[in-house]
């Protein structure tokens, strides 16, 4: 029965951690010609006039078209934004499966150590693992080259696993991903409906999961709850109940984890069935929403604000604000 046990335990910390695999970011060089880029994944950069600048880092599998429609807003507001394409994403699986967490990671520090110095306003926006990508850099980062707020939206910090005491199943197949990687390169997705494809716009990797990228990326979100306490400048959350796709209660572990005295955290309830209730950048029946708290929580950080916990119900759409506020003191020169 012992040697049972302890086969097991074997199989399961091998599905759960995998062989170990030495990455290196660097070695990963391969930018994809405008010709091999799927239509509307493009990365883009948006010059603007003022002194304020945007990253904004789309999720896994997914594409910068996701990050367009919030890019084009801000920069009406005369932003400029930058949405790179990141490694392996927006062309084909194969080129997918040669990369990892620490690639896409990478490639945002890349692009924001050479935009940060030229706003004196810099902001982060993400969304899924776009959103974890920008708190892993924030918490990497010095005091002095920190961004000036963080906007993160459905980011995960765990697919599998226990968060505030509850167990989060994403998919029981993932405890298992670190073997079945060595054995199987993709799993099959489950195609979407032509309704949800007309609800929520997407560009990006719709046919099938890629194994090892999708393990190291398991593995990678989660790095950061360490180190969520380093987190102190403004942040906003945005997420909805019943997203199928990451559990709301990281969005709850993340607010309360993080050190931001400035920090919202933004819930929604939707009415439909069609979707998972993840894309919600996208999700045609909420994204003015999320646009409208998302320049709210810019115009706010950049002017300083005074205001007492509220709870927001707009218009009836069963939308709830959750706005936990101190006034900022000097925090900005």
């Amino acid at each position: 029965m012992l040697w049972l046990v302890a086969l097991v335990t074997i199989i399961l910390i091998l599905g759960h951690y995998g062989l170990p695999e030495t990455v290196n970011p660097q070695a990963y060089q391969e930018a994809p010609s405008a010709i091999k880029i799927m239509r509307g994944a493009e990365p883009f950069r948006l010059q603007g006039k003022t002194d304020v600048g945007f990253l904004l880092v789309h999720g896994f599998e997914d594409s910068p078209f996701t990050m367009r429609n919030i890019g084009e807003l801000l920069h009406r507001e005369g932003h400029t934004v930058i949405a790179p394409l990141l490694p392996g994403h927006g062309t084909t699986i194969k080129d997918f499966a040669k990369t990892r967490y620490e690639h896409w990671l990478s490639a945002v520090r890349e692009t924001y150590a050479r935009e940060r110095p030229r706003f004196r306003h810099f902001f982060l926006i993400g969304f899924s693992m776009g959103g974890n990508l920008c708190l892993t850099l924030s918490s990497q980062l010095r005091r002095d080259s920190q961004p000036t707020g963080i906007i993160s939206i459905a980011a995960p910090v765990a697919l599998n696993g226990i968060l505030n005491g509850r167990p989060i199943v994403k998919d029981p197949r993932l405890f298992l991903s670190g073997l079945l990687k060595n054995f199987i390169s993709h799993i099959p997705k489950v195609q979407s409906a032509v309704a949800e494809n007309v609800m929520i716009p997407w560009v990006g990797y719709s046919e099938a999961y890629t194994l090892a990228p999708l393990h190291s990326f398991k593995l990678g979100v989660q790095r950061v709850k360490s180190r969520l306490y380093r987190i102190r400048q403004p942040t906003c959350l945005i997420h909805a109940t019943g997203d199928k796709t990451v559990h709301i209660e990281n969005m709850h572990y993340i607010f309360r984890k993080i050190s931001a005295t400035e920090k919202r955290a933004y819930v929604f309830e939707l009415n439909e069935d069609l979707s998972t209730h993840h894309v919600l950048v996208t999700h045609q029946l909420v994204r003015d929403k999320v646009f409208q708290y998302i320049l709210r929580f810019v115009h706010d950080t950049l002017r300083g604000f005074d205001l007492k916990p509220v709870i927001f119900n707009p218009g009836g759409d069963k939308s709830r604000f959750i706005d936990k506020l101190k006034k900022f003191r000097g925090y900005f020169s």
